[in-house]
């Protein structure tokens, strides 16, 4: 079953339509940038308008937008070219990934203050809406209005990633950011978002309960871990040696405590290493994570009663598990039939973020 694909230049025109491809995935996750891959026979109609830059819009939905950036078309065993075109990118949230966060001004960081949805736009305002020099400016790209969503909070930052400077917000404060399609206004809006409660324990919305008891999932993958947790950090701050600030953050005793030590040099006073120390101690919380085949279309129905980022209940009785938890991240599979793929709860981190913890400083 295939999903209707529209491509469409950077700047709006209509280039063709796909539905008789081979095979789709589209995953589109909360916090961080999702991707896509799809494979086509290369004679079919319109192949020839994925281009590098184009963009993909899965069905009608102006969250489901790839940007192409991969092309590959492989040489089999006999060395010849075979017959199918390989075309990979990321959602359209990776245009975030196009810039670093550059300080305005004389300024050594660009800090924020407000609520975290503030302090997030901020940092795109500041690096892709309006930035100081205008050929960083991307025309494309808008902001939504700002609702001040989440606590109110201090963020800083300094030649980091933007896309990761936005995930590192939106994880500490559950909040998730999409880009969007706005094909009425020619743009790519960029917004907050928060996901509904949809959970057994409450009784505002219909809830949603996944559970193999449900014949609602399948093949479920169970991942509790604490092989990276601490709950208790040592953060420093300026100074050398015996003159350095030091700051205690999380509290916890006995066996149950795991110490870690935080730099955050830059941090002048109390209050700011207190602030940079709970971020930074954030990224060390326990791992629960629950990845599992969902029946799309069973007891509830993908994108009418659940969708990316809410809060959902999942229960395994076999585990003894029952779990309030966001869906963090969707594998959307169109094959000859669809697949849906759900991850609930925390990633564990991989390599990457592994060494990205080990090597980059703490400038917040």
């Amino acid at each position: 079953m295939n999903e209707h694909i529209r491509i469409i230049s950077s700047d709006f025109n209509l280039l063709g339509e796909i539905d008789d491809y081979e095979s789709l995935i589209f995953i589109r996750r909360f916090f961080k940038v999702g991707e896509f891959e799809l494979h086509i026979n290369i004679n079919k109609n319109n192949t020839d308008k994925l281009q590098e830059g184009n963009l993909i819009l899965l069905g009608a939905k102006v969250n489901k937008v790839g940007i192409i950036m991969h092309r590959e078309n492989g040489i089999d065993e006999n060395g010849e070219a075979t017959e199918t075109l390989v075309i990979k990118g990321p959602t359209l949230k990776g245009v975030m990934k196009r810039r670093i966060t550059v300080p305005t001004g004389n300024q050594a960081y660009d800090n924020a203050v407000g609520s975290q949805e503030t302090i997030m736009k901020q940092f795109v305002n500041n690096n892709i809406v309006n930035p100081s020099d205008i050929s960083r400016k991307i025309s494309q790209v808008v902001i939504a209005p700002d609702l001040k969503r989440g606590k109110e909070d201090k963020w800083r930052t300094r030649f980091e990633n933007l896309a990761d400077k936005l995930t590192d917000i939106g994880e500490y404060s559950e909040l998730g950011w999409e880009v969007l399609l706005d094909i009425n206004n020619a743009k790519w809006i960029f917004d907050v978002v928060e996901g509904k409660s949809l959970t057994a324990n409450q009784d505002i919305l219909p809830p949603v309960i996944f559970s193999l008891d449900f014949d609602n999932i399948k093949n479920r993958h169970y991942i509790e871990s604490s092989l990276d947790y601490k709950n208790v950090g040592y953060c420093g701050g300026k100074g050398e040696e015996d003159e350095r600030l030091i700051q205690q953050v999380g509290e916890a005793s006995g066996l149950h405590r795991t110490e870690i030590f935080i730099d955050c040099s830059q941090a002048e006073n109390v209050e700011e290493l207190t602030i940079q120390g709970q971020q930074k101690l954030n990224e060390f919380k326990k791992v629960k994570s629950f990845e599992v085949q969902i029946i799309p279309y069973s007891s509830f129905n993908f994108q009418e009663d659940y969708d990316l980022g809410d809060m959902v209940t999942v229960q395994d009785r076999k585990l003894g598990i029952t779990m309030n938890t966001r869906i963090i991240e969707l594998k959307e599979i169109y094959e000859e039939n669809f697949n849906l793929e759900a991850t609930f709860g925390i990633n564990i981190p991989n390599l990457i973020t592994a060494i990205k913890r080990e090597t980059k400083k703490v400038v917040r």
